[in-house]
């Protein structure tokens, strides 16, 4: 399993693509109707062009999507955190979003990788995992498909949550540990009843 790489979220501008050059003047053609006197009007028609030669990619360009494989072939990257760790090593902002751009990497399966990993040392709740892999660089519908399809037993963290607490928390009543797990660590409430429940098997009848 790959060891899960987070990285601060930044925000990497684009490269401008270079301006299109105006199109000559459009060709024109005769229209002539069928009834009445001929008349002639000019139509506009879209001038055709050519497509544009494919342009290898340059030397740098085959630097970093090599350098892109290796990274994301043993650490679970975002896009935006791959971006990043090419940067980080002296790529270009241009070759580092072509790079990631052309890797062909299912960024959703990724961030499906990385909520297992995070699951291994963490205690989070749905809101967290979601807030975590936010954090690491996955965009908004990356982090949801992960959360959505992620096999995470909820109910086990949020006891596990509880115990946690309850540990700096001495004493603490039955309605208080409920509502931090709801508020702070955003549970559910059946997740949180079912810790609470299961924390303290005779408490509740």
């Amino acid at each position: 399993m790959r060891p899960l790489r987070l990285l601060p979220a930044v925000i990497l501008l684009a490269a401008c693509a270079p301006p299109t050059p105006a199109p000559g003047p459009a060709p024109t053609t005769v229209a002539v109707t069928e009834t009445g006197p001929a008349s002639i009007s000019t139509v506009t028609e879209r001038p055709l062009r050519e497509p544009a030669p494919t342009t290898p990619p340059a030397e740098s360009q085959r630097f970093a999507l090599e350098r892109a494989r290796e990274l994301n072939s043993y650490e679970i990257y975002s896009a935006t955190g791959l971006e990043f760790a090419l940067i980080n090593e002296g790529v270009s902002r241009e070759d580092a979003r072509w790079a990631v751009d052309n890797l062909g990497e299912d960024w959703n399966e990724n961030a499906l990788e990385a909520i297992h990993e995070l699951n291994q040392f963490t205690m989070n709740s749905r809101a967290g995992m979601l807030r975590d892999l936010k954090q690491g660089g996955f965009t908004q519908e990356e982090a949801q498909y992960a959360v959505d399809h992620a096999a995470i037993d909820y109910r086990e963290n949020a006891l596990q949550t509880a115990y946690w607490i309850y540990d700096f928390e001495d004493q603490m009543l039955f309605d208080d540990l409920r509502a931090l797990l709801i508020e702070e660590h955003g549970f559910l409430p059946e997740e949180a009843d079912w810790a609470v429940e299961n924390m303290y098997p005779d408490a509740v009848g």
